[in-house]
């Protein structure tokens, strides 16, 4: 959003900023054990975070709420620190919750199965971001892990646990498929070869992980 202080509508003290909604709700997740948290709800979070490689998933951005039918629901919030260029800092609180070791159920497979990052990517440019390369590689690859982690029936915590490190200096799962990818092309080897490259050895790793 572009406010002006200006009525005349000139744009010499306008500043870039942005409009968020208030979402009411009872408490952040800092406040509450996880016990209690729907696992459909903790599974929809971890789908969204794992596809946009959220940085800063803590407790205290995933806010508690209740639904028309008074069903808890879980509502996140504070999107700043998502598709980074790296996976290095990917953070996510959910993880560490029993729900996380719980199957996605057939119906988030199937939302899963019809994600497209490269519509996407599209639809990012049609609004006005020009999304850059290392950024629009980050939604391509966590979007493929997410689905071929579904597919072979890997739950939120074994997807979650190759996005994130289990120490500040050990790199993480996929940032190693990243880096074994990057080794391996040519110079000028194009983008699409790249992600075939990372799908390649993904598989490879999945196949393991999945035994």
């Amino acid at each position: 959003a572009v406010v002006s202080t200006q009525s005349t509508g000139e744009a010499k003290n306008a500043k870039i900023g942005s409009l968020q909604m208030f979402m009411k709700n009872e408490g952040s997740c800092d406040e509450l054990g996880p016990g209690a948290f729907p696992v459909d709800e903790v599974h929809k979070i971890s789908v969204l975070d794992i596809r946009l490689a959220n940085a800063d998933r803590h407790g205290g951005n995933i806010l508690i709420g209740k639904g028309e039918d008074g069903r808890t629901k879980l509502i996140p919030i504070d999107h700043g620190y998502c598709l980074p260029e790296k996976f290095e800092d990917c953070t996510f609180e959910w993880l560490y919750w029993p729900q996380a070791r719980e199957l996605y159920s057939a119906e988030v497979i199937d939302y899963i199965e019809s994600l497209d990052a490269d519509q996407d990517i599209a639809l990012l440019k049609h609004h006005g971001w020009d999304i850059p390369l290392e950024t629009a590689r980050t939604l391509q690859i966590s979007t493929m892990l997410l689905k071929k982690g579904a597919k072979k029936g890997l739950t939120p915590f074994a997807i979650g646990s190759i996005m994130c490190r289990e120490t500040l200096t050990k790199e993480s799962i996929i940032e190693e498929i990243v880096n074994e990818a990057t080794e391996s092309l040519l110079p000028g080897m194009s983008e699409a070869t790249f992600l075939e490259t990372v799908s390649q050895i993904m598989d490879s790793r999945l196949d393991k992980l999945a035994k």
